[in-house]
């Protein structure tokens, strides 16, 4: 069968299993568990086609998509993945392909670890975000070293690069900039209170001893 059939053929069954199960969906209160299964079979089945003619590419794609979706609502109907870690699991499951290319083609090209850390950066830092570790200033520090890191693993690959360490040193030192910013703020403002304070009894007693003169 040619990829234009295969096509028609994934597409269309897809298509009419939703639409008769969302149908299904108006009339009775179907489980969640009853759409896991219909995505985990549409994924089992799309591989199933993928398998017999492996050069089609696009047809794993779905079967992973499906089977991706499919875990997520059985992990959320399971109160396994809760609500800060759905955004991370949605970034995984992107980025995961992205891994699988690299290391199973020739790493020289290392283009594809670049979306990949992207969103498994931003997967991290969310749910880090959402239990309060990161906040305000934080939030800019951690994008900061995000981005400084990958500069400086190419310049330990290969120290000839050392063209890394321009971007990978500003971006590090800024983000140093803001964490020093932070830690400042906690014992500044208390060193304020101290020093004014100081400063009013100092006043106040040599104001009595110059009354008293």
């Amino acid at each position: 069968m040619k990829t234009q059939g295969r096509q028609g053929l994934v597409w269309g069954a897809l298509l009419i299993i939703v639409g008769f199960v969302a149908l299904l969906e108006t009339f009775f209160d179907l489980s969640a568990w009853v759409w896991v299964a219909i995505l985990a079979a549409c994924g089992f089945g799309t591989y199933a086609l993928y398998a017999t003619e492996r050069s089609e590419k696009w047809m794993l794609v779905v079967s992973y998509a499906l089977l991706a979706i499919a875990g997520l609502v059985s992990l959320t109907t399971l109160n396994v993945l809760r609500d800060p870690f759905i955004a991370t699991y949605v970034l995984v499951v992107i980025a995961l392909p992205f891994l699988v290319s690299y290391f199973q083609g020739d790493r020289t090209q290392w283009g594809t670890l670049i979306p990949a850390y992207v969103l498994l950066a931003v997967g991290v830092m969310v749910p880090l975000i959402d239990f309060g570790v990161l906040d305000g200033i934080l939030v800019a520090a951690y994008v900061l070293f995000a981005i400084a890191i990958p500069f400086f693993v190419v310049y330990a690959r290969d120290t000839k690069q050392w063209w890394a360490l321009i971007p990978g040193g500003i971006t590090g030192i800024v983000g140093l900039s803001f964490l020093i910013a932070k830690s400042a703020v906690v014992y500044v403002a208390p060193a304020v209170l101290i020093v004014a304070g100081t400063w009013v009894l100092v006043r106040q007693f040599t104001r009595k001893e110059t009354d008293l003169e």
